[in-house]
């Protein structure tokens, strides 16, 4: 009897099993078969609506312009949507503007590979090599104790070491160092998830001081290298690194200071002094000098970093100095670049995603689309604004841009279609180009109002911290930035540093 009862509870749980798995199965089939439609919806009215608005060419615009915006936008709303993977339609617009007829294959696929998305791309290896060799952990050993060890300093200390260090090196490698650091320090400290607020400033001011620090100079994002390349491409004028770094730094430097009070603010420390900083002390004895990988590297990238500032002296730009820097790390003897193994850590999306979005809005700039738009947004209330003087013009394009970061979240899709609006406005207000496309291109790492972007979501993991406080706190801080951007842009222009 008790057998059979056995065999009867048995066989229950198996069917029960079958069920639930039936059950998991149709619940997963029906995400997917939702997902599908939204996909196939979102298809047919981008191609549709690109089919129906290519017949109706707007007044001052020919033909090849219109076709070549509405390309642009395409791909754009691909990107956004998502109803294919971003690297797919990256390659794919390309194609599709040729064969839609408004510029030659050959032309399109040039504009591909221009500098701005191989710039990127060094970014990213050596982003990957700093993070293997260590030089991250031993920079922050220092950086964390360097104001004292009163909560707010220590805050401080966090996002000012991040905002510096991600002047030079990519974001996301940056913030996760220092992301490492700080999580036990807290946790020694207890400093619960979702409950500490000094945890909660702490975890917001690393990404936050990633983001900042990245807009420093070109070499901070491997974007800002783009945007220059777009510049170039569009305006006809190239700005140097001395001369971003001469408006980026102190911007930088300024803003993390204000993101600081802000935070301190809506985030006051429950703790006053922070423990565990003393073992820190001990970690730097523990690690000793500069030595074998660690120290080719910071050899190599030092000398990069001069010549990233001295080009005209040398005669060498800032590409060929990072991939020669990259060059010289792959040497017999320096063995610091596996490709194998960092081509699997490279994001290739966002390297196609760049290039596809230089390419196009090179190619739509220079069939005129830019001065149409220019033009009609001058005749609105542009032209009226540049009149009230360039500290009130700089304000209203950080303001459009940090605000177009939430219908269009990819900071190189919204340059894509800014640069070449702004870049004519700038030449039919007798304006430096520089001086005006300067705040499109530092604003494109600056997603601190829609935190969509993976720096923003290195700390996420922690637990500290949920979406609603980098967005409200981000609000503030992006007012800050925009503030302290469009005046030291305005009194670096007024110098005549910028041309």
């Amino acid at each position: 009897m008790a057998g059979d009862r056995g065999s009867t509870y048995l066989s229950g749980c198996a069917a029960a099993g079958k069920k639930c798995e039936k059950e998991s199965f149709h619940m997963a089939n029906t995400e997917f078969g939702k997902d599908k439609i939204k996909r196939v919806i979102c298809l047919v009215l981008i191609f549709g609506g690109f089919a129906i608005l290519h017949n109706f060419v707007p007044e001052g615009l020919d033909q090849a312009g219109w076709d070549g915006f509405l390309v642009l936008f395409v791909t754009v709303l691909l990107w956004l949507t998502e109803a294919v993977p971003m690297a797919v339609t990256s390659i794919f617009a390309l194609f599709f503007g040729a064969w839609v007829g408004f510029e030659k294959e050959a032309n399109i696929l040039a504009n591909f590979a221009s500098t701005g998305p191989f710039f990127l791309l060094a970014a990213m290896v050596i982003g990957q090599i700093f993070t293997k060799v260590g030089l991250g952990r031993r920079i922050s050993l220092y950086v964390l104790p360097m104001f004292g060890n009163k909560a707010k300093a220590v805050l401080l200390a966090v996002m000012m070491g991040t905002c510096v260090v991600s002047m030079f090196l990519a974001d996301i490698p940056t913030a996760l160092v220092f992301f490492g650091l700080c999580a036990p320090i807290l946790e020694q400290n207890g400093c619960e998830p979702g409950k500490s607020k000094f945890g909660k400033a702490i975890m917001l001011g690393i990404p936050v001081g990633a983001a900042i620090g990245g807009i420093g100079t070109p070499a901070g994002s491997g974007m800002n290298a783009v945007t220059m390349s777009l510049l170039k491409n569009i305006c006809g004028v190239e700005i140097s690194f001395g001369q971003w770094s001469l408006v980026g730094v102190p911007v930088a430097l300024v803003s993390i200071v204000l993101a600081w009070l802000i935070l301190c603010w809506l985030c006051k420390p429950e703790i006053d002094i922070v423990k565990g900083l003393d073992s820190l002390k001990e970690d730097r004895k523990n690690v000793g000098p500069l030595k074998g990988d660690e120290l080719k590297f910071t050899i190599v990238f030092a000398i990069m970093v001069v010549l990233w500032f001295i080009p005209k002296q040398t005669g060498i730009d800032m590409y060929m100095t990072a991939w020669g820097g990259i060059f010289i790390m792959s040497l017999p003897g320096m063995n610091l670049v596996n490709w194998k193994e960092a081509s699997t850590k490279i994001d290739w999306s966002a390297f196609l995603i760049c290039g596809a979005a230089t390419a196009l809005a090179t190619v739509v700039a220079n069939l005129g689309t830019g001065a149409w738009l220019s033009g009609i947004l001058s005749n609105l209330f542009l032209s009226k604004v540049a009149g009230m003087g360039l500290v009130v013009l700089l304000l209203v394009i950080n303001v459009m841009m940090a605000v177009g970061h939430y219908p269009m979240p990819q900071g190189v899709s919204l340059a894509g279609l800014c640069l070449p609006v702004v870049g004519a406005l700038a030449v039919n207000l007798g304006l430096n180009p520089i001086v005006v496309c300067l705040p499109v291109c530092m604003s494109t790492s600056m997603l601190l109002l829609v935190p969509i972007d993976p720096t923003c979501f290195t700390t996420y993991s922690g637990g500290y911290w949920k979406i609603k406080d980098m967005m409200s706190s981000g609000i503030l801080i992006t007012i800050g930035y925009i503030l302290v951007s469009s005046l030291w842009t305005a009194v670096i222009a007024a110098t005549g540093a910028l041309g």
